[in-house]
């Protein structure tokens, strides 16, 4: 299974796709590195001009690459309301261009929040970016990640997916 995961901003938008075999591999195995492979990975910067414009660059490039790389799904990390609401309702806004890609591209698309996506792939749901970065090489087996921590971020979320397929837990995740 092809799986995009995104994390979505209008300054930086994560993307990483990941090959899952685990999705399709016997349950009752353990899942090995083998079971993951990366296959693509980029950040996504929209240029700083009016928020319409930022949008539609969302969107084209994220359906782009939903078409030219076949993608079966699309993992989002779901939307994080901090301390600055202003800041929640523009990353929401990027969200929703990811959402919309996934539409015209035709896949389903789950989200996933912040913590869960951590608790997967580090088995801690506070985890900083830093070990979320370092556990997603282990687990894709490479030395490096093409980007910065909105690439691993993407990866993570594309990886958290994988898990949840594999064990068959998508009931509690929310589909849209």
């Amino acid at each position: 299974m092809l799986i995009i995961g995104v994390d979505p901003g209008l300054v930086s938008t994560g993307v990483g796709l990941i090959e899952s075999a685990a999705a399709e591999s016997s349950r009752d195995r353990a899942r090995t590195r083998s079971d993951f492979k990366l296959v693509f990975s980029t950040e996504l910067k929209p240029p700083r001009t009016e928020l319409s414009q930022r949008l539609l660059f969302l969107h084209d490039k994220l359906l782009a690459i939903i078409r030219k790389m076949d993608a079966q799904v699309m993992a989002v990390e779901d939307q994080f309301f901090g301390n600055n609401v202003q800041t929640a309702f523009k990353t929401g806004q990027a969200r929703g261009a990811a959402l919309l890609a996934a539409a015209h591209g035709g896949i389903p698309v789950i989200l996933y929040s912040p913590a869960r996506v951590k608790q997967a792939v580090v088995g801690n749901g506070r985890a900083s970016k830093e070990q979320v970065q370092h556990m997603v090489r282990q687990i894709l087996a490479v030395d490096c990640l093409p980007g910065g921590f909105d690439c691993s971020d993407a990866l993570a979320v594309a990886l958290c997916h994988a898990f949840a397929s594999s064990a068959g837990s998508l009931v509690s995740s929310k589909k849209t």
